[in-house]
């Protein structure tokens, strides 16, 4: 078995303290925060915060400080746009084929197993997976990076949903549940429809969220 390197294990760490909101979004991050608070050298502590704004989960801004992103209306409206334009082509050749792979019908059980209070972590991992498996389905090695290059900022943006309770693992799971049936009786139409609804109504409910919070005259 291989044993994780330190730039892996730190990285890792990082990347689940972010998406759990234990780094909250505006957070700063520096090498020699790192280096002194996990005990390794500077070469290690840059390397794994690099992977991490490859990934989109830390920006670095004009004076070169790394800050974990406050994803903003504009941010969401763009993900999701790409996200839509992505998964429609994916539905498409799915229900074309009437192609459902186990790995997403296993994901559609494990969200109704959930229950409405299971660790944040839990909900977004099921939910991503799902939509992974999708993709993964075309076997093709180009969608399935193009679609991971998109996971990192979609995790985080689901987590910023599922921290505020704004959707239950029990409705995901009945939207996934519709999709798949679909894609199973080769509806493209219904296909393309369902996932479109699917995607905006996330979109919307952050955003309205983020809206609501934010202050007075801003």
């Amino acid at each position: 078995m291989e044993v994780p390197s330190l730039v892996d294990a730190l990285y890792v760490e990082l990347r689940e303290r972010i998406l759990t909101g234990a780094l909250p979004g505006g957070t700063g991050v520096t090498e020699m925060d790192l280096a002194t608070q996990y005990s390794v050298a500077r070469p290690t502590a840059k390397a794994s915060m690099e992977r991490l704004v490859h990934e989109g989960l830390l920006r670095r801004g004009s004076h070169k400080t790394a800050k974990v992103p406050v994803l903003d209306t504009d941010d969401i409206l763009d993900l999701y746009r790409t996200r839509t334009y992505l998964e429609r082509e994916v539905m498409r050749a799915l229900a074309e084929q009437r192609l459902v792979p186990d790995a997403a019908r296993r994901s559609v059980q494990e969200l109704y197993d959930l229950e409405a209070d299971s660790p944040l972590t839990d909900v977004v991992n099921v939910d991503v997976a799902f939509h992974s498996a999708l993709v993964d389905a075309l076997g093709s090695p180009r969608m399935n990076r193009l679609y991971r290059s998109l996971t990192a900022e979609v995790r985080l943006c689901m987590a910023q949903v599922q921290t505020h309770h704004l959707l239950a693992p029990r409705r995901i799971a009945d939207e996934h549940a519709a999709i798949l049936d679909r894609i199973e009786h080769g509806d493209v139409e219904g296909v393309l429809t369902h996932i479109a609804e699917h995607l905006e109504a996330a979109c919307t409910r952050l955003i309205k969220h983020i809206e609501s919070i934010e202050p007075a005259g801003e």
